[in-house]
This record gives C-alpha cells, sequence and structure tokens, in this order.
C-alpha cells in the first residue's frame, strides 16, 4: 500500500509540474514578444505624413500657433504627438522625443497657467534660474518627479496667448537644441 502511495506521488508531482511548465511557457513567450517589453525593440517612431497631418490640425483649431522644430540635427526621433482643443479643459500640444542620447524631450504648448501645468504634470519641480536661447529668455525648473521632467523650461509667448514648456530627462544641451528649432 505505502508503495502504491509512493507511486501515485509521484505521478501527481510530475503531472503539476508537466500542467505548470504548459502555462507558464506560452506566457513567457508573449511577453518576450510584445514590441514594448523586448529589450531590443526601438521606440515607435511617428511618420511624417502623421505628424504633417495632426500638426495642421492643430494649426486650425488651436488659439495658438503651434509650433514645429525645424533642423533638429539626425538622431531626434518623434515619438508622440497630439493635441487637445480648447473646451472644458486647457487647449494643448504636445510632442515628444526620443533625443541623440537617448533621453526624452518634450515640447507643450497650452493655455493653462504655469501652476496648472506643475499640477498636472504632477512636478516637484522648483524654479532653479533663467535661460537664453535663441534671444528668448526661458525660466528653468529642475525636479525629480516624474522622471520624464526632470528639467523644465518655460516662457509665456510675447503674445500671451499661450504657455511654452520645453522639458524632459534630457540634458539642458539638448533641450537647448530644442528650442532654436523651434517655428511657428
Amino acid at each position: 500500500m505505502a508503495k502504491k502511495a509512493s507511486s501515485r506521488l509521484r505521478t501527481t508531482v510530475r503531472d503539476m509540474i508537466l500542467s505548470m511548465t504548459l502555462i507558464v511557457l506560452p506566457i513567457l513567450a508573449v511577453i518576450w514578444l510584445m514590441p514594448a517589453t523586448h529589450p531590443a525593440s526601438p521606440v515607435a517612431a511617428v511618420s511624417t505624413g502623421d505628424y504633417q497631418a495632426m500638426l495642421a490640425a492643430a494649426r486650425g483649431s488651436l488659439p495658438f500657433t503651434a509650433l514645429s522644430p525645424t533642423g533638429l540635427p539626425t538622431g531626434w526621433e518623434l515619438t508622440s504627438d497630439n493635441y487637445q482643443p480648447e473646451g472644458e479643459s486647457a487647449a494643448d500640444w504636445h510632442l515628444g522625443y526620443q533625443t541623440p542620447s537617448g533621453k526624452y524631450a518634450a515640447l507643450e504648448q497650452t493655455t493653462e497657467t504655469l501652476g496648472q501645468f506643475l499640477v498636472g504634470a504632477s512636478s516637484n519641480a522648483q524654479q532653479s534660474g533663467s535661460v537664453q536661447v535663441a534671444g528668448a529668455s526661458w525660466t528653468e525648473y529642475t525636479g525629480t518627479a516624474p522622471a520624464a521632467y526632470q528639467t523644465l523650461l518655460f516662457r509665456q509667448t510675447p503674445d500671451g496667448k499661450s504657455l511654452e514648456v520645453v522639458a524632459g530627462s534630457a540634458p539642458l544641451s539638448e533641450l537647448r537644441t530644442l528650442i532654436a528649432s523651434l517655428r511657428a
């Protein structure tokens, strides 16, 4: 009787291990094959055609002229673009880039105030100085959260219609490059 119980226990444990293997292997394969989690996957770029269509739509419906970078050096890759027309919330234009250093840089134009923007971005940034770029003065804020917005450069447009923000985890030199490339 003891021999039969021992044999049954081995069969049960073996069957359990085989069953777990059959469940876990396909799950691991799916996780490994997903682009967002595959270590060799690049960040998905926004196509030029999609970007041009988004820019035209934004310029037609925002209360300010949406800026667009021109002449960015090689290595800048547009990874996100969107806009929110003014309505129940503030008008907003967003461009996100992966920079040559592999960090993040973004342009935000919004009708929000500086305080509203910082709260909306959940930023703990504090004013740390000012920076002159392309003949304009930008107020610099630095913080640690969120990680994507460690350095933020702000300026109110001369016409007062929007707040321009260039922010990111990218070094200040790359944020300056983005600012210098902006055109209406």
